[in-house]
């Protein structure tokens, strides 16, 4: 029977257009040059494309590093300046790498040279969010048919997912990598042989790219085997996973010497007149852990940068675990509830659970993507469910995209008001491709408004087509 919902409602093209805008809009914003995170990763990106692990000839990219035998390096995993190696070697080939200040140490500041430059190289970070919203669209879509395209929305727009989206961190490549293998491990119909394999190195080549990845990535495994307990597939995934940190252990090789060593054993905590005054940032416990503070979990979740508080969305992806598993997704729910417990106290035993500036706590981003399931899952509950999880996500979505356009990277002291108090100014506004002020903004919320009018307007046409049909029946009847 022909089906009027399908025939009215969003063609598979609209959906992608739909999240190519979300990811467009966050392509719009230039990354912070200021914090010392972004400028490390680009300096890495030079150093590579110099032939050098080191960073000795941009040490004005960052403050972010380390200082090893006499050389200095970026703190940070060489995943993300890897593959964004390529599009920067396309841009010096065609002469279109923006000049950035000299300075000696340190990051150079709101240089908007070197916000443009580190926005070149971030459209690596953008392309990854552009995938992931496909993945969880994907995901939810293949459990949960025509939830798909709102939940990717949903978290898109209401998680930490959007403003690291526009700024240069390893976060989102890293769990993109992550949640694809999770894509791979969880397709239901019979899948090739490979699948495992190919799942486990992506989960390696994510904490080639951020290292705390590791945690996700062993639960990966645990999932992979759980259900089907068979040694072929413990083994192929295994050994997918060690080639993805091959990689990792090459570059330690060539920049440490070993491929155990990391730059993380040798951070430069202050600069000093020297640059490398004092080190080790990280010399506390092992690599700055220690044990998980229960206080600190709390602050995580609850303080006024929590993760619940600026995204209650992510409050109800948790507490529909149940409702997911009651589905039959048992083994799902059991994976999504391990990685947020495991996340939490991972970041909670650090010395800097928040990461520093942030919009939150950005060691539990790698946690978002798994929530879709249990989002889609609870979207498929009453309307009471339904309500609940739109009124969070509007929530959620006015916070993050407000941090997004207002500079997210608040110091831990700042209350998130201060990214109301700049849009209401009009000043201190992450300046955009087409420059700052009420330019900006638009060049921001204008795809935005696009994506959600599109979805807007395919509802009113399956619930005005729905009642004219119901009303053409019941004439036929009378």
């Amino acid at each position: 029977m022909f089906d009027i919902r399908g025939a009215i409602g969003l063609s598979r093209s609209s959906k992608i257009i739909v999240l190519a805008l979300i990811a467009l809009a966050a392509a719009t914003q230039l990354p912070e040059a200021r914090c010392w995170n972004a400028p490390a990763h680009y300096a890495l990106v030079q150093s590579l494309a110099d032939g050098s692990p080191s960073i000795d000839r941009h040490l004005n990219q960052s403050g972010d590093i380390a200082y090893v035998d006499g050389h200095y390096y970026a703190a940070k995993s060489p995943g993300l300046a890897t593959f964004s190696l390529p599009l920067y070697l396309a841009y010096r080939f065609a002469g279109v790498v923006p000049k950035e200040p000299a300075t000696k140490y340190g990051p150079p500041g709101a240089h908007l040279a070197t916000r443009r430059a580190i926005w070149m190289v971030n459209l690596v970070s953008v392309a990854a969010f552009f995938a992931l919203l496909l993945l969880m669209r994907s995901v939810a879509d293949s459990r949960f048919p025509g939830t798909g395209t709102p939940v990717a929305v949903m978290l898109g727009l209401g998680t930490m997912l959007l403003p690291f989206a526009t700024q240069y961190f390893s976060h989102i490549l890293s769990t993109t990598f992550a949640f694809a293998a999770f894509v791979l491990l969880s397709k239901r119909r019979k899948s090739s042989r490979l699948a495992p394999l190919v799942a486990g190195a992506l989960a390696g080549l994510a904490v080639f790219t951020e290292m705390p990845l590791f945690i996700v990535g062993v639960g990966l495994g645990v999932y992979a085997i759980i259900d089907r307990p068979r040694l072929g597939r413990a083994l192929s995934y295994g050994g997918g996973f060690l080639a993805g940190l091959v990689p990792l252990a090459l570059y330690n090789t060539w920049a440490f010497h070993s491929p155990l060593n990391s730059g993380y054993s040798y951070t430069v905590k202050k600069l000093g007149a020297s640059g490398h005054e004092v080190v080790g940032t990280n010399g506390q416990g092992f690599f700055g852990f220690t044990y998980p503070h229960l206080g600190t979990a709390f602050d995580l979740l609850f303080s006024h940068r929590g993760l619940f508080v600026l995204a209650p969305l992510t409050l109800i992806g948790l507490l529909a675990l149940p409702s997911l598993a009651r589905r039959g997704y048992r083994r799902e729910a059991l994976l999504v509830g391990g990685l947020a417990l495991a996340l939490l106290a991972y970041d909670s035993a650090y010395f800097l659970p928040f990461g520093g500036d942030s919009p939150g706590p950005r060691f539990l981003i790698p946690l978002l993507p798994f929530l879709s399931l249990p989002i889609a899952a609870f979207l498929r509950g009453g309307m009471i469910a339904k309500l609940v999880t739109i009124a969070a996500a509007i929530i959620s979505a006015f916070w993050m995209t407000a941090a997004t356009v207002a500079q997210p990277l608040i110091a831990p002291r700042i209350s998130p008001d201060v990214w109301i108090d700049r849009i209401s100014s009009g000043r201190q506004l992450s300046p955009s491709i087409l420059g700052v002020g009420l330019t900006a903004e638009l060049a921001f919320f204008l795809p935005i408004l696009a994506a959600l009018s599109i979805m807007a307007s395919s509802a009113w046409w399956r619930f005005a087509s729905g009642r004219s049909s119901r009303q053409r029946t019941n004439a036929g009847t009378d």
